[in-house]
């Protein structure tokens, strides 16, 4: 019998993660879900795991192309939906949840009484440290005394939230539409976030833990960029953020024009290398920025009774 909530993993050529990270799926005290595994189209034999896997609770889907992790998230909440899910728990293969985060994310959905658009897990890095990659946007104009009130039962309200163990209300916000594929990576779950979180508000489950389990801890600055594959994808991080704030309002995209000539200026006078490729990968995002206009997708429940 189907469960009503789906857990979606995007991988994308980490083989060993993405079995670490299925066992810990496997291991929640609360075991009433299912998996769905998004593979990218993995080169590394990926392909060939899913394949052996018997479990009726484990399914997969393998793309034509590697589609980002966005064009994965968009996919597996389209299945969710369709299929008739309520809840989706999107994850990236390098997420691995404590033995217990799934049974706080699910305490919390009957604290606030499902009025919620999304929860979000108190992500850590291997060391213990909190991860800096992923640390939520506080929603400050909804801190309310009531809100604050809920610091007692360990949330925080939230206006944003990336997808590592990110619990998604899909009877409240599925009609909100599915996370921009064309982003393919970054800004994808801060858009699709912060647009579900105007329906109703999201929160930080401050004791549901997962790991995190980045190479480093570092929040890395443009201009201590060395790795040219990550400098290649300024295109997409400048060109998603511009788009993502234009729709913000007039304020946000000339903060974020000020930003970008920030980030020119650092990256000029730095001692690292590169900075003539930095300044074309941002200045061709910023361009590229001014007329991407990507269309939310909407999908329906196949049973719209459910």
């Amino acid at each position: 019998m189907q469960s009503n909530i789906l857990a979606v993993i995007v991988t994308y050529n980490r083989l060993e993660l993405l079995k670490e990270n299925i066992q810990g799926l496997l291991n929640q005290t609360n075991n009433n879900f299912d998996i769905l595994i998004i593979d990218n189209k993995s080169t590394d034999g990926t392909d060939k795991y899913l394949e052996q896997i018997k479990s009726d609770r484990i399914s997969y889907i393998i793309t034509d192309k590697n589609i980002g992790g966005a064009g994965g998230f968009n996919l597996g909440l389209r299945y969710a939906i369709e299929n008739n899910y309520s809840y989706a728990w999107v994850m990236d293969d390098d997420t691995i949840p404590e033995e217990n985060s799934l049974e706080k994310l699910l305490n919390a959905k009957e604290i606030l009484k499902d009025e919620f658009s999304f929860l979000n897990s108190y992500v850590k890095w291997i060391d213990g440290s909190i991860c800096k990659m992923n640390a939520p946007m506080v929603n400050r104009k909804l801190l309310t005394l009531q809100n604050y009130e809920l610091l007692d039962k360990k949330m925080i309200i939230l206006s944003s939230c990336s997808f590592v163990s990110c619990f998604i209300n899909l009877t409240k916000v599925g009609k909100c539409g599915l996370p921009i594929k064309e982003f393919f990576i970054y800004y994808d779950d801060i858009e699709y976030t912060s647009r579900i979180g105007r329906v109703l508000p999201g929160y930080l489950v401050v004791d549901s833990v997962v790991v995190h389990k980045m190479k480093n801890n570092e929040s890395t600055t443009v201009e201590n960029l060395t790795n040219v594959d990550k400098i290649n994808r300024l295109v997409y991080d400048y060109r998603n953020g511009y788009k993502f704030y234009r729709e913000e309002g007039f304020i946000k995209t000339i903060k974020y024009n000020i930003k970008y000539f920030y980030h020119v200026f650092r990256v000029l006078f730095s001692k690292n290398g590169f900075k003539l490729k930095k300044i074309k990968s941002m200045t061709k995002g910023m361009c590229l920025g001014l007329f991407f206009n990507p269309k939310i997708e909407y999908v329906e429940r196949k049973n719209k009774n459910v």
